[in-house]
């Protein structure tokens, strides 16, 4: 839950009622409400007086939320990485980000965003499949220099890959939004 707006809901005020009590604007408290942001210097102060809570204990409730949504970046990190398990293992793409998905899926950031990932390892694993069974029939119609199942093979690793790149330079820019399969099976 939102810090200031729990801790003012404890104290039985309103927005309103806050924004009166501090001297901040009404537009001020709705901005830290939704965005959930530390307030600094002087809305920092006024808040802490409000509330009667110190301005650092109040400062440290944000350094926890902080802590905890990194942590939660960095698990997503680790499991679109493992999705690379595949080079490995058979079906390492689904197992892998399976497992580490299941121990940290209490956090639902993590949560929706590895059910992404897994998603779209499912129907990449599934066309994979389909595309192999049916290679060695296309080879007879199709003339190439090289045997069509490592021709389909080597495709749909390298489109996994720019999958997982993808996904790990929008986590490096804190961007949370990473491909969405049309398909969900998780």
């Amino acid at each position: 839950m939102n810090i200031i707006k729990q801790i003012r809901e404890k104290h039985n005020y309103t927005q309103q009622g806050l924004a009166k009590k501090t001297g901040l604007s009404l537009r001020t408290i709705q901005r830290l409400e939704s965005e959930n942001k530390e307030p600094k210097g002087h809305s920092l102060i006024m808040l802490s007086e409000a509330f009667n809570i110190d301005p650092t204990v109040l400062k440290n409730k944000f350094v926890g939320i902080k802590k905890s949504k990194d942590a939660d970046i960095l698990s997503i990190k680790i499991i679109n990485l493992s999705v690379l398990g595949c080079f490995g293992i058979p079906f390492g793409n689904l197992i892998l980000p399976i497992l580490l998905w299941k121990r940290k899926r209490q956090s639902k950031l993590v949560d929706e965003t590895g059910r992404k990932i897994i998603n779209f390892q499912i129907i990449w694993s599934i066309l994979l499949s389909f595309s192999l069974i049916i290679a060695p029939f296309a080879d007879n119609y199709i003339v190439t220099s090289h045997s069509l199942i490592l021709i389909v093979l080597f495709t749909a690793l390298a489109i996994n890959i720019v999958f997982v790149s993808a996904n790990a330079i929008m986590l490096q820019r804190n961007n949370i939004t990473l491909l969405n399969p049309p398909i969900k099976f998780l």
